[in-house]
């Protein structure tokens, strides 16, 4: 949860000094459904994603009691957990957008496709703060590449004033609504609102 993103296995061992087994660990927690591993051949790298099921399991434990015998540490973690459940709570965002990794520096963003959204989004909004559908903007933009566009929505995520927030109800998005999605933090977001 905390890397929001798929992780190499050797990334977790060597990095983070988290050794999953794949007999101990990992077979259970795939077999379970909480996370997809992903290994391109036979003998070669191994990388693990938190599922849907595997991230509902790890917002659960937010805020939960310390178990039993977890030590000092444990107790540690459990109240700094606590506490990073209650801001998401009162932030009404999902973990996926607290963790989420920082936006790639590789990807070049031309100043004004912000502002073009911004543009499209107030030419196609009847009012300000209104819920507009992406596949929308993406269309009103024209030819403007799709790296483009999802990194300027990426970082318009983070400006005050505005909103983006998966379709709730996933089963009425049309075709052209999931392609045109944005992945933020492991959710794949279909409608913005600015000036909110």
């Amino acid at each position: 949860m905390a890397e929001a993103r798929e992780v190499p296995n050797s990334y977790l061992e060597n990095e983070r000094k988290i050794v999953l087994k794949k007999k101990e660990h990992r077979d259970p927690l795939q077999a379970a459904g909480l996370i997809a591993v992903r290994q391109e051949r036979r003998g070669g790298p191994v990388s693990m994603e938190l599922t849907e099921r595997g991230w509902s399991r790890a917002k659960a434990e937010l805020g939960q009691p310390v178990p039993p015998r977890a030590g000092s540490a444990g107790a540690a973690l459990y109240a700094v957990l606590d506490k990073v459940g209650q801001f998401i709570d009162r932030s009404k965002i999902s973990p996926g957008e607290f963790f989420a990794p920082p936006i790639d520096d590789e990807i070049d963003v031309e100043p004004d496709v912000e502002a073009r959204i911004r543009k499209a989004y107030g030419e196609l909004a009847p009012r300000t703060g209104a819920w507009i559908m992406l596949d929308k903007i993406r269309r009103a933009l024209g030819p403007i590449s799709r790296e483009e566009v999802d990194g300027a929505l990426i970082s318009l995520h983070r400006a005050p004033d505005v909103r983006l927030v998966p379709e709730s109800n996933q089963k009425v998005l049309t075709d052209s609504e999931r392609a045109a999605a944005v992945s933020i933090g492991n959710q794949d977001k279909h409608l913005i609102a600015i000036g909110v």
